[in-house]
């Protein structure tokens, strides 16, 4: 009688942890569905985001960067923009500065803003639908402010990196 009671307690015993594996594993092929779904998204959504720097100079004591959105997918959240300027001075001192976002109309040291964003290329109209959003085909004019502006004759570089890590730079000389 004893070894019918010491059987039934290690077959539930088993039949527990058969139950217990069994749950811990569909919640483990669950989360690995959701995160596949998750990248799927994302992957999709940088195949479809593209931008180009059409233009870079210096305009007093900033410099204009012109990037047109030339992908299909509408881009905002500028805070989460990276912006990389690589440059030298008058010097010869060479600087690599990267600058965070300010939502301020003029810029200060080691900072960028949005200055307008344009519904075409031609340049010729502000933005009207959804603004503060770069569109796609829609061309944003930003401010970058740098300690020291680049220097004359200078060969340079500005990067620009979308939150979803989509970059695109160009050349500009000082």
């Amino acid at each position: 009688m004893s070894n019918a009671f010491v059987t039934l307690f290690v077959v539930a015993l088993m039949l527990v942890a058969v139950m217990t594996w069994s749950q811990a594993s569909f919640n483990s092929v669950d989360s690995g569905a959701q995160a596949w779904k998750e990248m799927t998204g994302i992957v999709e959504e940088v195949s479809r985001t593209d931008i180009e720097v059409t233009d870079a100079q210096i305009q007093a004591s900033f410099i204009q960067v012109f990037t047109h959105n030339s992908g299909e997918v509408n881009l905002a959240k500028f805070a989460n923009w990276d912006v990389l300027v690589q440059y030298y001075d008058g010097n010869s001192t060479y600087y690599v500065e990267s600058l965070s976002y300010t939502a301020n109309a003029t810029p200060l040291d080691k900072q960028w803003t949005v200055a307008v964003i344009y519904s075409d290329e031609s340049l010729s109209q502000q933005e009207i639908f959804e603004p503060g959003v770069l569109s796609p085909g829609e061309v944003m004019m930003m401010k970058l402010k740098l300690n020291a502006l680049p220097g004359a004759g200078t060969t340079n570089r500005v990067t620009l990196s979308t939150p979803n890590g989509v970059v695109a730079s160009k050349q500009f000389t000082g």
